[in-house]
């Protein structure tokens, strides 16, 4: 189990019952007051990886008097002073991340009692205000160079749950920690999100309900005018949840529709209601009809070309939700608030859909996915797979491992799935290591006709002794299978590996329940099973085949345009 290191400027009382909601994710070691200098430190660089959560309060860290100097500066003077002290305060966290790249930093700022300490005078609070900002700013600078660092965003947290539950004066003064019991478990609940981003991959379909989901009513009786949405009242509130569901599509999240209508009555209302915040080109792929719903989510499964694990299924109906748990128990069934107004919140911050990264690839995914359609469409016209192959003008690309596409990288590495040859999880700061000790990190990608589908392949290679080297990572998204991708992939790496005087690829496989189409790949390959190579440790379940480069003879090359 990995290990959480709970750490802050103030004391963040071991033990208390507050914190055991974190535990879910791995066991939690809270430091000793002040101690998160201490416990960065004593982690040597080969220990396992873990994830260490630091809270810091501007109060434990800036004294008055050098706030109140602060405050006295020009204004340019004033940016370069707090930007300096921000820059230092930084400085151990980006010297733990590049001694322990496997390590994720959670870290957060705030003020618990400005007033108290600081005083009232504007010109001292404005300076406050400009250490947060300064804080901020940094925080994503240092984010885009070491994808292990997040922020907590604690202002926040402040402003949802307000500083009088979050803080009690009592607990300052008795015990030195200025956090209300309410607040710690405010605090714990606040984290545990993040923690699950680490973890568990976000899902990449939201599926939606429609009456009484996207809209009040039902449009097959009430009809396009007798719904609510748009109106005041209930009609505003399920404007806002089409809006919510609008972020997700602008964050790379794929929009789908599941519902029991006729598709004409849902299309309809889709194009002709003035309050519509969604339109159809946000409609990734729909099942509306009268099956029961665990059939229309495997068929949008199916149709999009992802597993059932990866849709997130909202709907008002407890019936319909129970069908669904009972006959597609992969799929995430969300139950709603019982408060329908608290809907368009919950969906907004829903935690199932939140990445820690979005890269360009995240806003091409839905083009992709919609460029299915009419590239099936094609598929069934023509009835030749050559001939489909041939009109798709295929083009592909590669690139080494960079700062520009390393989080693309680690996205890849962590949510592929069915063509993933050893389903090793890499983040991004260890594939970045790995280059650097001599591995190859490669990303690839692919545009045809319908679209340009982004980098969708990862390779990571390491050598191995003369004359062979490890295939320790081949990952395709789903979304370009069916393409002879993963032959173009082997043929560039074949390739490049020849010119270094490379002759025999060792291929790890792990098989797992859900890479069978990886696995059909290495079937149709001239390998052989060889023993665990020298110096390996090999992961549970995998085996290793040899792969001989000299002679190698590929097929589905001569639809790429670049070959």
């Amino acid at each position: 189990m990995t290990s959480i290191h709970l750490s802050g400027s103030s004391f963040l009382m071991p033990g208390n019952l507050a914190w055991r909601p974190l535990a879910e994710y791995g066991e939690v070691q809270v430091a000793p007051h002040g101690q998160w200098l201490q416990t960065l430190m004593n982690q040597g660089a080969d220990a396992a990886a873990g994830t260490h959560i630091i809270i810091w309060l501007w109060e434990d860290l800036v004294p008055a008097r050098t706030l109140q100097e602060w405050g006295r500066l020009a204004q340019d003077d004033q940016q370069l002073a707090v930007a300096a002290f921000v820059d230092a305060l930084c400085q151990p966290l980006l010297q733990h991340l590049q001694r322990r790249p496997q390590d994720h930093l959670l870290v957060g700022a705030c003020s618990h009692a400005p007033l108290c300490v600081y005083g009232t005078a504007p010109a001292v609070l404005a300076v406050l205000a400009v250490l947060a900002r300064a804080f901020e700013q940094q925080m994503a600078r240092l984010r885009l160079q070491q994808p292990g660092l997040d922020d907590l965003h604690l202002p926040l947290w402040l402003q949802q749950y307000g500083r009088q539950h979050c803080f009690d004066r009592r607990n300052l003064y008795l015990m030195s920690c200025p956090f209300s019991m309410a607040g710690l478990a405010s605090l714990a609940q606040w984290i545990l999100p993040l923690l699950q981003r680490l973890q568990q991959p976000a899902h990449k379909v939201l599926v939606l309900d429609c009456d009484n989901t996207l809209w009040g009513g039902v449009v097959g009786e009430d009809g396009v005018g007798g719904v609510l949405l748009g109106q005041d009242g209930m009609g505003r509130l399920y404007q806002a949840f089409q809006q919510a569901a609008s972020h997700w599509h602008g964050q790379g999240i794929v929009l789908a529709l599941c519902s029991k209508n006729l598709a004409d009555d849902v299309w309809r209302l889709f194009d002709a209601h003035p309050g519509m915040v969604l339109t159809r080109a946000q409609i990734a792929a729909a099942e509306i009809g009268w099956e029961p719903k665990s059939q229309g989510l495997r068929r949008l499964a199916a149709r999009l070309n992802v597993g059932l694990d990866s849709l997130v299924f909202w709907d008002d109906s407890e019936l319909e939700r129970a069908e669904v748990r009972a006959n597609c128990p992969e799929v995430l069934v969300m139950t709603p608030p019982a408060d329908l107004w608290s809907w368009p919140d919950a969906l907004l911050t829903l935690p199932a859909l939140c990445s820690r990264h979005q890269s360009r690839d995240d806003g091409l995914r839905q083009h992709s996915y919609q460029a299915q359609a009419e590239a099936e469409a094609v598929r069934r016209q023509l009835g030749d797979e050559h001939a489909f192959l041939r009109q798709l003008a295929l083009q592909a690309d590669w690139q080494p491992l960079s700062p520009g596409n390393q989080l693309r990288a680690e996205q890849l590495s962590q949510k592929t799935n069915q063509f993933n040859l050893s389903g090793r999880r890499y983040q991004a700061a260890e594939l970045a290591r790995l280059a650097a000790e001599g591995g190859d990190v490669w990303l690839a990608g692919l545009r045809d006709r319908f679209a340009d589908h982004g980098m969708t392949a990862l390779l990571v290679v390491r050598p191995l002794d003369e004359g062979r080297a490890l295939l320790d990572t081949l990952a395709i998204s789903c979304r370009v299978l069916g393409r002879g991708f993963e032959y173009w992939l082997l043929a560039q790496l074949a390739s490049h590996l020849r010119a270094q005087g490379v002759s025999e690829l060792v291929i790890s496989l792990v098989a797992t329940t859900r890479n069978q189409p990886a696995r059909d790949f290495l079937a149709s390959l001239p390998t052989r099973p060889i023993t665990t190579p020298a110096g390996l440790l090999p992961l549970a379940d995998e085996v290793f085949l040899s792969l001989d480069l000299s002679s190698l003879s590929l097929p589905f090359l001569e639809f790429y345009a670049n070959e």
